[in-house]
């Protein structure tokens, strides 16, 4: 079953993120990956995440497709006007890529091209609007296309961001205007995990909660400090006495997914680098978990 009929007939969607080569060979990705093709629904390919310069999202989705892997690929407004972005959702369309993600995007200098310059002509509104237009057959100027794109939209929600009302209020319009699936930036309390999902899911979305395991006590306080009220003390706290940190925060991160699979509709995982962990992941959570009639 694709990540399409997934998307709508209530079945849980597991989702994980891969970033394009920094280069040209797409060979070692794509062998990475391979242990996770039975397991993985569809593959987000990152648009230069972090500011950082890789190849391209839409060729390396189409890398993806011509391997049999389902893509999702993503787009920001950070690099590319209202032309270019138009012009490379085309493009994807004429691939034959039918799932896109499209967020804001990071500024350029959180990466390491510090002379980059922003674009963000648009932001993730404003490109769901164009995408909207683009799959009713015309551009953003109102001009008719020769033939019309069809995606299934997905955008983001961080459910650490505020003010609440004004981050709720944005991700209705997201829906409002297209957005199919909504995933959001990695949780580490299921309390947080609960309350995205019964946003998203009110706002007539499909939840997909983000998680990225924690090894390690520095990489839990650089993510702390990029959203401060994401991770809890209490993990910090036992993480910080754990003999193992990569085993502990790999097996709190698996309770959290087996507590998602009691309510939530899907799983974002935003750690592809140990893929066959990964696969172990959710082998053991598919198999072993009581809700596994959902997958």
């Amino acid at each position: 079953m694709n990540f399409s009929k997934k998307l709508n007939n209530g079945k849980f969607i597991i989702t994980a993120e891969i970033a394009p080569p920094r280069g040209i060979d797409t060979d070692k990705i794509l062998k990475g990956i391979y242990p996770l093709k039975e397991y993985v629904d569809a593959f987000n390919i990152t648009d230069n995440q972090r500011s950082m310069v890789r190849a391209s999202s839409v060729v390396m989705s189409k890398v993806l497709l011509d391997n049999g892997f389902e893509p999702i690929c993503q787009f920001t407004g950070r690099d590319r006007n209202r032309i270019g972005l138009q012009s490379d959702i085309l493009g994807a369309g004429i691939f034959g890529i039918k799932n896109i993600l499209v967020m804001t995007g990071d500024f350029p200098t959180l990466g390491d091209e510090q002379g980059a310059k922003p674009v963000f002509d648009v932001d993730s509104l404003q490109i769901l609007k164009m995408v909207k237009l683009l799959q009713e057959g015309k551009l953003i100027n109102g001009k008719e296309l020769n033939g019309k794109p069809k995606f299934n939209i997905g955008a983001v929600f961080n459910p650490f961001a505020g003010p609440e009302h004004l981050q709720i209020a944005k991700l209705n319009k997201k829906v409002e205007l297209g957005a199919k699936f909504i995933q959001t930036q990695p949780v580490y309390d299921i309390k947080t995990a609960k309350y995205a999902h019964e946003i998203i899911e009110q706002s007539g979305a499909v939840p997909i909660i983000g998680l990225l395991p924690i090894n390690s006590l520095k990489m839990a306080n650089f993510i702390k400090k990029l959203n401060p009220h994401s991770v809890p003390d209490s993990f910090l706290e036992k993480l910080s006495k754990a003999k193992d940190p990569y085993s502990y925060g790999w097996e709190y991160a698996l309770n959290l997914a087996q507590s998602v699979t009691e309510f939530g509709r899907g799983i974002h995982f935003m750690l592809v680098g140990k893929t066959e962990d990964l696969a172990q992941f959710i082998d053991y959570l598919k198999n072993d978990s009581p809700y596994n009639h959902k997958f």
